[in-house]
């Protein structure tokens, strides 16, 4: 993770690939092209499956939401059970009308025999006010090496207990730039006795995304980096990750998109194509003639349950960048874009920045001697350059509208050259009721979590 000053001069030609070794667990991909997977890979294997065991089916089995105590942020709530008469009604959602038994008087509902509705509620005659987005997601990652699964998605195709995704896709030549994880590190949450810091936020695993190459994986699953320099194990290295790209990859793009794609507020009339939250424009910018390397990138499609108007999913930043070189050309970026017809563009904000190095310099907080970068190789100390720090969790709010099917995808890459590490924590995916476009003043709700 070290960049001299012979490396940092040849910084924005091509390296090549990186020879590395893949470890078991890792995926690996076939001839570096890119992958649809079906669901998911296992044995160490990405699988080019045609038929998409993720495929959403047509089921119309949504059931109402619920989740323990409620939430502000417009997670689903619980219904809880209803008892009108002699009739006894167990829901797992509101619902708007129940009409069963004989009608003794106008505008009036005689229940007088007991109903059972402990299955899938039909609250679309409510509208978008019943939300069916599911009540409980049971992980699926306990053994898993499938980058959607570790992040809470794809479990199943009951759209009433998971989310089931449609055309799955890593492009990832280079199978060790990322790794499904028990924990990243060994630092302990200081706020959850036994828990790692850095360890996932549902179920047993979560995505770790880097723009260099990680080791073996420990015999407890784990993802640990050497903290002082060792060659060969440890110093930044380029991976086998698409090189030289002159805009961000797949679906997204650096341009702006408000104001019909010529910027001006962000969130406001968006063009449907380029970045509506103007967010990435000037940090790719930054320096002239810049490019993407080590490029990252994995995507999904997802069917909006009714009632919902957006999703939530936990994530965190890491980077050797830091300090030396915020506002330079090596910018290293972590974007997570949505293609909903509500908003398009990015989605990932601390404070209304956009994940790169420049732009988090301020909450870059957990610094070199905190032991909360015990096991991740940050900060990496060689030839007196002590560089690398991250931020703490993050929970990222996106839009969507009831109904509706988007993309929603990942990236992370080197700017400028193909040295330094940055990393990118992901993981529990679910949906939000409540929903939030981003705009110029909003930046729906993304706040620190404790620790």
């Amino acid at each position: 993770m070290v960049r001299t000053s012979i490396v940092r001069l040849l910084g924005l030609a091509s390296i090549g690939l990186a020879c590395g070794t893949t470890d078991p667990g890792a995926t690996a991909t076939e001839g570096g092209t890119e992958l649809s997977l079906s669901g998911g890979p296992t044995s160490g294997e990405t699988t080019t499956d045609s038929a998409s065991d993720g495929a959403p089916t047509t089921s119309e089995s949504g059931s109402a939401s619920m989740t323990e105590g409620g939430s502000e942020t417009g997670e689903p709530t619980t219904a809880g059970t209803t008892t009108t008469g002699d009739e006894t009604t167990t829901t797992t959602g509101p619902v708007e009308t129940t009409t069963t038994g004989e009608t003794t008087d106008p505008g009036t509902t005689d229940t007088t025999g007991p109903v059972d509705t402990t299955g899938p509620i039909d609250t679309t005659s409510g509208g978008d006010e019943d939300c069916q987005a599911p009540a409980v997601q049971p992980p699926c990652d306990t053994d898993a090496n499938d980058p959607f699964k570790a992040i809470g998605l794809n479990c199943s195709d009951n759209k009433s207990m998971a989310i089931p995704i449609s055309n799955p896709v890593i492009t990832s030549p280079d199978a060790s730039a990322w790794r499904v994880a028990t924990h990243y590190g060994s630092a302990m949450d200081p706020m959850n006795a036994g828990a790692f810091m850095w360890g996932p936020k549902e179920g047993e695993r979560l995505l770790v995304i880097g723009t260099g190459t990680f080791p073996a994986l420990q015999a407890d699953g784990g993802l640990i980096e050497p903290d002082s320099f060792i060659p060969g194990e440890n110093v930044s290295t380029p991976n086998g990750n698409p090189d030289n790209q002159f805009d961000l990859p797949g679906v997204m793009t650096y341009e702006k998109g408000s104001n019909n794609g010529n910027g001006g507020t962000p969130g406001m009339n968006c063009d449907g194509t380029q970045d509506c939250s103007d967010t990435l424009d000037d940090q790719w910018n930054i320096a002239f003639n810049n490019t993407a390397n080590d490029v990252f990138y994995m995507s999904f499609d997802l069917e909006v349950p009714l009632g919902t108007h957006g999703y939530l999913f936990d994530f965190a930043y890491f980077s050797q960048e830091w300090p030396n070189w915020v506002g330079d050309a090596y910018n290293d970026m972590f974007v997570v874009w949505s293609t909903s017809e509500t908003f398009t563009g990015n989605v990932t904000f601390i404070n209304e920045q956009p994940l790169t190095v420049t732009a988090l310099d301020p909450y870059m907080t957990i610094q070199p001697g905190d032991p909360l970068l015990a096991g991740t190789g940050f900060p990496d100390s060689f030839l007196g350059d002590t560089e690398g720090a991250g931020t703490g969790w993050f929970t990222a709010k996106g839009s969507a509208a009831p109904g509706e099917k988007f993309t929603v995808a990942i990236s992370i890459f080197d700017m400028g050259d193909d040295v330094l590490d940055t990393i990118g924590l992901i993981d529990k995916f679910r949906w939000d009721c409540e929903g939030c476009i981003p705009s110029e003043v909003e930046s729906c709700g993304v706040e620190p979590q404790p620790q």
